[in-house]
């Protein structure tokens, strides 16, 4: 894992990292490795079902994709020496919410799904996965959550989704108590030094994009507006919005199953 906190730093280093991407031939028999988020041996799911490698090589043990282990194995070296940490992760019904409860038996989670019949059916899924709780609803920008009462947040995706991402930013900010951290992934424009704004919401709440409409897959149904197309000034943004520091990292580890970098990012509070 390397860590860059400027675009001027990653476009010096830019084509050695990129060349480090150990590329695949992918037959269909599982990837081996180790799983940096449950620790299991049991390899990797090296199926072509998935064009973004982000997405793919989930664990046969956890059943995480690539990116959502890159965020674990992040969030767990944070998070080592802490007690009971508590963490809130912006998705509840999902494998890494799975995952994390295993490992930190105070994390918590939520769904942006406004539907209390939705809520349910997924509910009903984590039932069947062992885990028998009501999926809550929230908005990332509206946090239930007193100040500074937060080990970490975890977001996986979401932050370009948000009409209002400063808002969203601060209010990460305000529930992490000093010394914890964000922990999250966004589609991250390596190349593009300033963040691109791409839709607005209009006062009756149409979405309006400055150019051709973007939309993203949802794993609970349906496309999403994308916002925003975030490059390397969402640093300066955390910083503004009272992180104390705030890095992209490019995590890549042949031997744990991410064969290509995975970025994440990560604010200090």
């Amino acid at each position: 894992m390397t860590v860059w906190r400027d675009h001027a730093a990653w476009r010096d280093a830019a084509a050695a990292a990129r060349a480090a991407d150990t590329i695949l031939s992918l037959d269909g028999r599982p990837l081996a490795g180790i799983c940096g988020l449950c620790s299991a041996s049991a390899g990797f799911n090296a199926a072509l079902d998935h064009a973004d490698a982000r997405e793919g090589l989930a664990c046969l043990a956890c059943g995480c994709n690539a990116r959502q282990r890159a965020v674990g194995s992040v969030l767990k070296q944070r998070m080592r020496g802490r007690v009971r940490p508590r963490i809130r992760l912006t998705e509840q019904a999902s494998r890494l919410y799975l995952a994390l409860r295993r490992l930190f038996p105070r994390t918590s989670g939520s769904e942006f799904v406004v539907s209390a019949t939705k809520r349910l059916r997924l509910s009903f899924w984590l039932l069947r996965k062992g885990m028998p709780e009501l999926v809550r609803h929230e908005d990332v920008t509206a946090l239930g959550f007193k100040d500074g009462t937060l080990d970490a947040v975890v977001s996986l995706d979401v932050l370009e989704h948000v009409p209002n991402a400063s808002l969203a930013l601060a209010e990460l900010a305000r529930v992490i108590a000093p010394g914890g951290v964000f922990v999250g992934t966004v589609p991250f424009y390596e190349d593009a030094p300033e963040s691109c704004r791409i839709a607005e919401l209009s006062s009756d709440g149409q979405v309006m994009f400055s150019g051709k409409p973007e939309y993203h897959g949802d794993p609970l149904g349906g496309g999403v507006p994308c916002f925003h197309h975030f490059g390397w000034s969402l640093l300066r943004d955390l910083r503004d919005a009272g992180f104390r520091d705030a890095a992209a990292h490019r995590v890549q580890d042949a031997d744990g199953g991410l064969p290509h970098g995975i970025w994440v990012i990560v604010a200090e509070r």
